[in-house]
């Protein structure tokens, strides 16, 4: 008889509200995606420009592949942890660019990262509890 281990509940909670975090990070994407660029002023047309194809798709991955290995660590999936940190690695390239490659600090200020930052240590957090999942055969 195989006995099943299971995460505490604090940390089900935790995935539960990451979970619920990337879903709003999808929403945050279509709803990007969706925008008139004529309903923003001109230095936020002029950021967007900034924007080529390629990022779009990253970010779209970011958030996709995110809310998807969120959902598969709440399954308790152990190929969860491999899409988590793609998508990490997609979040770091996307916030790369935005901040640094697209210029928002300079065009915003400082207080634009605040928001990144917060996505990339969440990312970073949904890769390490994956980690722990696997560490402590929480997986099935």
């Amino acid at each position: 008889m195989k006995t099943e281990l299971t995460p505490p509940k604090w940390v089900q909670i935790f995935v539960i509200l990451l979970l619920i975090w990337n879903l709003i990070g999808v929403f945050a994407f279509v709803s990007d995606v969706l925008l008139d660029p004529s309903t923003l002023d001109q230095i936020q047309q002029d950021f967007r420009a900034n924007f080529p194809l390629w990022t779009k798709i990253v970010y779209g991955l970011a958030v996709g592949l995110g809310s998807f290995g969120t959902f598969g660590l709440f399954l308790r999936k152990s190929w969860s942890k491999n899409v988590l940190a793609i998508s990490l690695i997609c979040v770091i390239i996307q916030m790369y660019h935005s901040m640094f490659i697209a210029g928002a600090i300079e065009t915003f200020g400082v207080s634009i990262a605040k928001l990144p930052t917060v996505v990339v240590i969440l990312s970073l957090t949904l890769v390490w509890i994956a980690q722990l999942y696997r560490r402590k055969g929480w997986f099935i």
